[in-house]
């Protein structure tokens, strides 16, 4: 959801009039609060896409099952029905989705063409190009619903903080000595086969205590918990302890984030805080990632095919980066 903030801003200021309601799982609408381009935040627990509620691949039968069931029988959507909503857009661009607003009953429905059938019951729709960011492809609904449109929209995440859980996350850095680097871990991946693997992780967290002046901060579920068992003053395991919106607070006064592919990226995205991402051996390509997904100061290391690298990075590779990036 943090990638379509920037077209929920492209939204607001074309249609300041509009009312938005965006529509997303339990876990993710706490970090769409306090935001001025949303109107209401609706639930939407869609099994696709969805690792919180549906545990099977995406393109599975059991999960395609699954979203038949939701759209046809779930109270959610019977709920959305009642609001008449006048224009809807499916912003992953997937065929459950396009026929999700079709059910809504929402007559003019934005699409994507060219990605998993996401045009296939909308009106209109934006083309899928594979070497797009995701953010920048999601803008591109503004332009099929305002082509005179001459606004231009910052493709990266906004995350709208107060003051007090900003506050909070100093005090939760308040461990250790307060001179040393600060340094937000987060070792889950949704599934293994996305994970750098916590062994890798546990080790690279041994090398950081070991040769710099660091300190640093585990964020996730209480899932991930175990993945990191290290006894030391200089690191907190904060997993299952915090909330998504005092994870983001923590990242936005850090000086690095390391992540598997995950929401963690684009916390420290949304707040132009350092970056690197281990891909796990599921990807393919670094570089092809990084145009999807990346950021200006983010490093994703991991596979590239293309070049006959066909490892994922070794904790030395991951520790020569976080090195380079806090210059010691």
């Amino acid at each position: 959801m943090l990638l379509a903030t920037p077209l929920l801003h492209g939204l607001r200021e074309n249609y300041p009039n509009a009312s938005i309601h965006v529509g997303v799982g339990e876990w993710t609408k706490e970090l769409l609060l306090n935001n001025p381009d949303v109107d209401e935040i609706v639930s939407c627990n869609a099994p696709w896409h969805n690792k919180q509620i549906c545990k099977f691949p995406a393109n599975s039968i059991k999960t395609y099952l699954a979203g038949l069931k939701y759209i046809l029988l779930s109270d959610e959507v019977s709920n959305l029905k009642k609001n008449k909503y006048t224009h809807g857009i499916d912003y992953l661009g997937s065929r459950q989705g396009s026929w999700l607003l079709k059910r809504i009953g929402i007559p003019i429905r934005y699409g994507v063409k060219g990605y998993a059938g996401g045009d296939n019951w909308c009106t209109k729709s934006v083309e899928f190009k594979i070497d797009e960011h995701v953010s920048k492809a999601g803008i591109k609904f503004i332009k099929i619903m305002e082509p005179d449109s001459k606004l231009k929209l910052d493709p990266r995440p906004r995350i709208f903080l107060t003051k007090k859980e900003i506050d909070s996350a100093s005090k939760n850095w308040n461990f250790a000595n307060n001179q040393l680097c600060k340094i937000v871990i987060a070792p889950g991946a949704g599934f293994p086969e996305k994970s750098w693997g916590d062994d890798s992780y546990e080790k690279l967290v041994r090398l950081i205590l070991h040769k710099t002046k660091s300190k640093i901060a585990v964020i996730g579920s209480l899932q991930d918990v175990p993945r990191i068992k290290i006894s030391d003053e200089r690191i907190v395991n904060f997993c299952g302890r915090l909330k998504l919106r005092e994870s983001a607070a923590l990242v936005s006064k850090s000086a690095v984030v390391i992540s598997n592919s995950s929401v963690a990226m684009h916390l420290a995205g949304a707040f132009t805080v350092p970056s690197i991402t281990t891909l796990g051996p599921c990807y393919e390509s670094a570089i092809l990632h990084r145009k999807q997904w990346g950021y200006p100061e983010n490093t994703i290391l991991g596979k590239e095919l293309s070049k006959n690298i066909k490892n994922i990075a070794t904790v030395d590779e991951v520790y020569a980066k976080v090195k380079s990036m806090l210059n010691f």
